[in-house]
């Protein structure tokens, strides 16, 4: 991990802004379950900031159970599984119905909607600038792999910032069940040209607080991905454009 190449966010408090861009590389899979970070010092001497500032960051990621600090061990990234005890029986109830990608978009739009809506009334400054470093890296020409690790983390970092962890929970099960989503076969350009598009529209829902606009907007997505996913599905190895799983795949 290159520490070196950080680069904090110029809205927030410092340890606002350090608690940001940390976070966005453990929901970005940068930094992996399991993995330890810097101590104290060492991050502090890397950003040039104060030792007080990198524990008030790293109290807020813990606080949102993204990381586990305990003496003589460290800090440690916490795998989803690991930040509530209700987690399996939560990945157990989604798995056992072994659903398919049109089962799991159907949960999808009765969940995402209503979670974008509470979001932007609970968003906080921190939030929305995550949300929109997100959305502005998804807008910037990427590749497909890319694309993929932004738009999980983009859609997952609205669930978390309900700070409601049952629902971040729920919805970190799902990511994990329509990752097959995600690959080649479906990540096209235009898909990732409508999806950033949308992903743009949702956020400033959010940030605007207006959540009526966050919650159609979220649905409207949702609704136009199943779409997409099943005229792919239709037209076989050839996505909606018509081209080829190579094409796809050095989209």
């Amino acid at each position: 991990m290159d520490w070196t190449s950080m680069k904090p966010a110029t809205t927030l408090s410092l340890p606002d802004r350090l608690s940001v861009d940390l976070e966005r590389l453990i929901l970005e899979g940068e930094l992996a379950p399991g993995d330890r970070l810097p101590p104290e010092r060492s991050l502090a001497e890397l950003f040039g900031v104060s030792r007080v500032s990198v524990r008030e960051a790293l109290r807020e990621l813990e606080n949102r159970g993204l990381i586990d600090r305990r003496p003589g061990r460290g800090t440690i990234v916490l795998s989803p599984g690991e930040r509530s005890g209700i987690a399996e029986r939560i990945g157990e109830a989604v798995n056992s119905a072994e659903a398919e990608i049109r089962d799991i978009m159907e949960l999808r739009a009765i969940v995402e909607p209503p979670i974008a809506r509470i979001t932007a009334g609970r968003a906080t400054p921190r939030d929305i600038a995550q949300l929109r470093e997100l959305v502005e890296a998804m807008e910037k020409d990427v590749t497909s792999e890319r694309y993929a690790d932004l738009d999980r983390a983009f859609h997952q970092s609205i669930a978390q910032y309900t700070h409601n962890p049952l629902l971040e929970l729920i919805n970190e099960q799902i990511a994990q069940q329509i990752a097959p989503s995600r690959g080649s076969r479906y990540q096209t350009r235009e898909r990732r040209q409508v999806s950033s598009a949308a992903h743009r529209r949702i956020f400033e829902a959010i940030a605007d607080g207006d959540g009526d606009r966050a919650e159609a907007e979220a649905r409207a997505h949702v609704l136009d991905i199943a779409e997409q996913i099943s005229i792919a599905d239709q037209h076989g190895v050839a996505g909606p454009e018509g081209i080829t799983q190579e094409e796809q795949e050095t989209a």
